[in-house]
């Protein structure tokens, strides 16, 4: 016989448990698993007891009774058109200077700076929930849903179709 483990050709195996997998296994790899006690051969009909090794708990099923929040679909944010204008007109108005806004959010001030400019490609939720906290300011909007039915029935689906480019406005 073959140890199912190491492969080794040995005379006697025995019976374990390892990872959950009960194998037969030379003396030399009994000790990676739990030995399986067999049923005594006396006329006994009970199951035959098993060492198992510990599992992580885990929480139990949601009951079908219990009540649970509908799921909805995540909701897109993405940036307000004139974002970078309202954050410079609002540190304007109260006298503040990119500095300062940056030590009230926690970001560097060369980041209010490309923000201000429009030369930040992308601000984060992140970033802009600390400025709308600060500024008072609605500064992101939930992404309208793009119609994919507009398109003509004889042509199938592009990626032209569903990609929305946004394009720069000129600056005045």
């Amino acid at each position: 016989m073959n140890c199912e483990v190491c492969g080794r050709e040995t005379p006697s195996t025995q019976e374990v448990l390892l990872e959950g997998a009960k194998l037969l296994v030379c003396s030399r790899c009994a000790s990676l698993g739990q030995p399986v006690r067999k049923p005594k051969s006396s006329g006994s009909t009970s199951p035959p007891s098993v060492t198992r090794p510990p599992t992580r708990r885990s929480r139990p099923p949601p009951s079908p009774h219990r009540y649970t929040r509908p799921r909805h679909p995540k909701r897109e944010l993405v940036p307000v058109e004139n974002f970078s204008q309202l954050i410079r007109a609002a540190r304007v108005e109260r006298g503040m200077s990119q500095q300062d806004v940056a030590q009230r959010i926690n970001e560097r001030s060369s980041v209010i700076g490309k923000l201000e400019s429009g030369n930040l490609s992308f601000c984060t939720i992140k970033l802009a929930r600390k400025l709308e906290r600060l500024f008072k300011l609605t500064l992101l909007e939930v992404a309208e849903p793009l119609d994919l039915s507009k398109g003509s029935e004889s042509s199938s689906t592009t990626l032209g179709d569903v990609v929305e480019i946004r394009r720069k406005k000129p600056k005045s």
